[in-house]
């Protein structure tokens, strides 16, 4: 991967503080061994020795949750799951409020995206398997029993980020628990990458957009996704200054928690300049000033997109394909994470069973090998 500019500064800022995160911690680098990939908050809020849930001087606020800002407060507190009877949720409010408030500073989702996974998973270990709200209800065993029902009809990716989001409040409160193991969702760790066939049909969605903001929108996050390996996060957090063009072709500098620069791939380069032409270098790429940069903007985006039979554009398989493409190519496992902001070469070994000529344990012991040299 030629090119390659890893930014390692200590000083870089991670993840900008939006209306729906939680309140700004010293930020001294990613938690390790944290089961979500997006964390960047050292250290979450503390705990100490009271319970999840206990009431504070104000009534209305849990001892947690009276430490957040008041527009992620207002987000959890106006969040109503139709399924939980009312006093039911009358009865475990104060603490899913609480078990939010130890995440919502440290995830990169929007704080009522934390409360639709948790609270019905509280009200299922409290009402239907009768046990008390104790930091217990967070058991690693208890997520591994909820995530595993058949009666839950969501879709895999779904369970995958309710089990992170479960794990992640796990980790705190029970920091003595050792992992245990998890089924595979779906068979597989990873999202499936595109084909060839698929990646070109892509284009054609991304060229084919009936204006050109749409083109200008659908190719970017193509170029972005396939090209350079971003996720929604990191596309709709970058301006067009982040983008560098020259001679050898295109590079992006990724903000956030994962800084870095990400050389794009040859075939995806033209897509992307063509399609931040005319855009001023304060603009963001993806969307217009008056977005919030907290707002999920990517996979609304697409959504209002004009389809035809392609498939669906999905940026997690976008960036599937990139992971797959490089391995293919023969990158070097150490640019190849330092360019795709990963910390575990595992995740790089589960994706060789897309490829077939490399789904051997010759290439595994490679890509491990690989990844202790840069470590």
């Amino acid at each position: 991967m030629p090119n390659q500019e890893t930014i390692t500064s200590a000083t870089a800022l991670g993840r900008p503080m939006g209306a729906a995160f939680g309140r700004p911690f010293p930020r001294q680098g990613p938690v390790e061994h944290c089961s979500h990939v997006q964390c960047w908050e050292p250290e979450p809020l503390i705990l100490g020795d009271s319970t999840l849930g206990a009431r504070s001087s104000n009534p209305d606020n849990g001892t947690l949750i009276a430490q957040l800002r008041p527009e992620p407060l207002h987000a959890m507190r106006k969040y109503r799951n139709q399924s939980v009877p009312t006093d039911r949720w009358a009865n475990i409010e104060p603490f899913v409020l609480d078990a939010v408030a130890l995440v919502a500073p440290a995830c990169a989702y929007l704080a009522e995206r934390l409360m639709v996974a948790v609270t019905p998973y509280v009200d299922w270990v409290v009402h239907i398997n009768g046990m008390q709200k104790v930091a217990n209800v967070f058991h690693p065993v208890l997520i591994r029993r909820y995530i595993s029902r058949d009666d839950l009809n969501l879709k895999d990716k779904t369970l995958r980020d309710y089990r992170s989001f479960l794990l992640r409040i796990s980790e705190v409160v029970l920091p003595d628990e050792g992992p245990i193991e998890f089924a595979p969702l779906n068979g597989q760790s990873v999202t499936a990458p595109y084909t060839d066939l698929e990646m070109n049909l892509l284009e054609t969605w991304a060229l084919g957009q009936s204006t050109a903001l749409r083109r200008r929108g659908a190719g970017a996050v193509l170029a972005l996704g396939a090209g350079a390996g971003l996720d929604p996060w990191e596309m709709q957090h970058l301006r067009r200054s982040d983008v560098r063009v020259d001679r050898d072709g295109a590079l992006v500098d990724v903000q956030g928690g994962r800084p870095r620069s990400v050389p794009v791939l040859e075939r995806w380069e033209q897509l992307l300049i063509d399609s931040l032409a005319d855009v001023p270098d304060d603009a963001w790429v993806l969307g217009g000033e008056d977005r919030k940069a907290t707002y999920n903007f990517v996979t609304p985006f697409i959504n209002h997109t004009d389809f035809g039979n392609e498939p669906k554009p999905v940026p997690t398989r976008m960036r599937a394909t990139w992971i797959t493409t490089q391995l293919a190519g023969g990158t070097h496992v150490g640019e190849l994470m330092a360019a795709g902001g990963l910390r575990k070469p595992e995740h790089l070994v589960t994706s060789l069973r897309h490829i077939p000529t490399m789904d051997a344990s010759e290439h595994r012991r490679r890509i491990l090998a690989e990844a202790r040299e840069v470590r």
